[in-house]
């Protein structure tokens, strides 16, 4: 089996991983309210001047959308072209996104000469980085198709994901915080966290009036997830939309009671930016398989 990942720019990975020869990639673009179209970034500048220009009370929300046909088209060519029999699709949750559907579709006229399985994760940015490590450790340990396809199946079955925004307004607009409705009404501002949920939109966890309970709360359920999975180490991954100091004070709330806990931080992109607004927090929780450890 000579296997690649294809996977969509949700996942945002840095080098020297996004370097591997292995992994291909189809982005996610986003439509301007001037018209103009451009391909989600995760670099600073680019995000300053996106949240300065086009996330201000009053702008229409520029509109994701997801890669094309041809995106795919182009990919599985070029993998095949590469000498690649199989490929491992991860992408954003299909209750989020049509990236899995159509990766799906466009897959089926690939089929007499890949070997394709498509995973529906619930992730994004560095926790779906942090799967992508683990495929691409099993790759190089040698498993075979059958090991990859369950063991990645367990990995997504036992990972969490959360979001932690400060503004209701961005996630609503775009379709995406149906749970959110019922806090428009209140008379305070609430700091809501929601998880993502497979074949479900975002749901409604809870609401903290201070980022420091909602940090400890995170932390709580951080260090209880680890108690879950005696046997495993776990990994931790915060992604923040221009918000380094708030993913770093999680970060530290979390080593508090986990001292030895590595815990991963990553910028996430201009596409998600637009739904999750600025001071923005994601937290991903992952087991990790023994053999890759």
């Amino acid at each position: 089996m000579k296997a690649a990942i294809l996977f969509d720019s949700s996942a945002y990975l840095e080098a020297p991983l996004k370097d591997r020869e292995d992994l291909f990639q189809v982005d996610f673009t986003l439509a301007l309210p001037n018209g103009e179209i451009i391909t989600e970034s995760t670099d600073e500048s680019h995000l300053e001047n996106f949240f300065e220009k086009w996330m201000q009370e009053g702008t229409p929300q520029p509109k994701t959308a997801q890669p094309g046909i041809n995106d795919y088209h182009t990919a599985f060519q070029k993998i095949i072209d590469e000498g690649y029999d199989t490929v491992f699709g991860i992408y954003l949750s299909s209750s989020v996104s049509g990236t899995l559907q159509t990766a799906h579709a466009i897959g089926q006229e690939y089929e007499d000469r890949l070997n394709i399985i498509n995973f529906d994760y619930v992730g994004l940015s560095v926790n779906m980085e942090q799967l992508i490590v683990q495929m691409t450790r099993m790759i190089d340990a040698g498993k075979s198709f059958e090991e990859i396809k369950d063991e990645m199946t367990w990995l997504m079955d036992q990972s969490r994901f959360f979001i932690a925004i400060e503004n209701h307004d961005n996630l609503i607009k775009g379709g995406r915080g149906k749970a959110l409705n019922e806090l428009e009404d209140e008379s305070f501002k609430t700091l809501p966290v929601l998880e993502y949920v497979t074949g479900d939109m975002p749901v409604l966890t809870e609401t903290f009036r201070t980022n420091k309970n909602r940090n400890r709360s995170l932390s709580e359920l951080t260090a209880d997830y680890q108690k879950k999975y005696p046997d495993h180490s776990i990994q931790v991954g915060i992604g923040h939309t221009l918000s380094e100091g708030k993913a770093l004070r999680l970060k530290s709330a979390i080593q508090e009671l986990m001292p030895e806990q590595q815990v991963d931080i990553r910028m996430i992109g201009t596409a998600f930016c637009s739904h999750l607004g600025k001071n923005a927090l994601s937290l991903g929780l992952m087991p990790v398989i023994k053999e890759v450890d």
